[in-house]
């Protein structure tokens, strides 16, 4: 009598001992083969893995390092200030260690689903219809999600080439203030009302920063047409000077002052600049302290600002 393969009790029969080994030498066949590949895949893995995070570290650092050298003004000499230039090494660690990580997670996640799809077809499995279907969803995703990625990409440049930084007075157009936070997605900036603006990095154009090498303090005098030019000269220039020599703002006062000649004329009023050039985002402190040394100046001398005149017509 043959028996029935389907009885439940041929199911539950204990495989034969020429089956068994049948079994142990496949499975030893494939640990010899596929099971070893496994291995070195793993190995290999976990290997690559390390030496792109450590590449990728040193990579950055270096990049960032070397793009982050200080231009000079020829003819001129400056005096740098050492807050900022603290503040521009804290930036440039901080730049180097945002870059390489989001590097070293892309390449770990590439390294590892490589390492997946190897693995799988070590096992058996048909690969072929895992990367269409991959390929499909990423086409998809990517259509989708171009607005992120423009974004992304963006920011990625801006950390890289260190545009922007936290504690930056930046105008974006957008937006004007200072900068509070800076990512892949986004920037934002608080506004001198205290409003937080948000700004998304691929919609960011231009990009004006007040706080980069250096900035300069400007003032423009509207001066009575009647006021002597030459003293008005000697008393703008000796108020430069001073506020040149002060020690108070040697870290703030990069080089001398610049004083104009006449710009515009009219029948009222002559105008005349000042420019002096300060530490980053520290001019608009000079310009007040400007104002309120020439008013004083001004008003010490007997010298009258230009006051705006009324001319009324009466028809007959």
């Amino acid at each position: 009598m043959v028996d029935d393969p389907l009885d439940p009790g041929t199911l539950l029969t204990a495989p034969t001992t020429d089956e068994a080994l049948t079994l142990m030498d496949q499975l030893l066949r494939w640990l010899a083969t596929s099971g070893i590949k496994i291995v070195i895949i793993l190995l290999a893995a976990m290997l690559l893995s390390l030496l792109a995070g450590w590449f990728l570290r040193r990579f950055f650092r270096t990049m960032v390092q070397s793009g982050s050298k200080i231009s000079t003004v020829t003819g001129t000499v400056i005096r740098r200030d050492p807050r900022a230039q603290k503040a521009a090494q804290a930036r440039r660690e901080q730049r180097a260690s945002t870059l390489s990580n989001v590097a070293r997670n892309i390449s770990r996640v590439m390294i590892w689903a490589i390492a997946t799809m190897m693995i799988l077809s070590e096992i058996g499995v048909n690969i072929a219809p895992v990367i269409a279907s991959l390929g499909v969803v990423g086409l998809a995703a990517g259509i989708g999600a171009q607005t992120i990625i423009k974004d992304v990409v963006a920011g990625v440049v801006m950390l890289f080439e260190d545009i922007v930084a936290v504690g930056d007075w930046v105008d974006l157009e957008y937006a004007e203030g200072t900068v509070e936070s800076i990512n892949l997605r986004a920037t934002q900036v608080r506004g001198l009302d205290g409003v937080l603006w948000t700004v998304r990095n691929g919609e960011i154009v231009r990009v004006g920063n007040y706080a980069r090498g250096h900035s300069i303090a400007v003032v423009v005098l509207d001066i009575d047409a009647a006021a002597d030019d030459d003293q008005v000269t000697r008393v703008v220039q000796q108020v430069v000077a001073e506020i040149g020599e002060d020690p108070a703002w040697d870290d703030t006062i990069l080089a001398p002052g610049d004083v104009t000649g006449i710009l515009a004329v009219d029948a009222n009023r002559y105008q005349r600049r000042v420019t002096i050039q300060t530490a980053p985002g520290r001019q608009w402190g000079v310009e007040r302290e400007l104002r309120a040394r020439i008013r004083a100046g001004f008003a010490a001398a007997d010298i009258a600002f230009a006051m705006p005149r009324f001319v009324e017509t009466v028809q007959k």
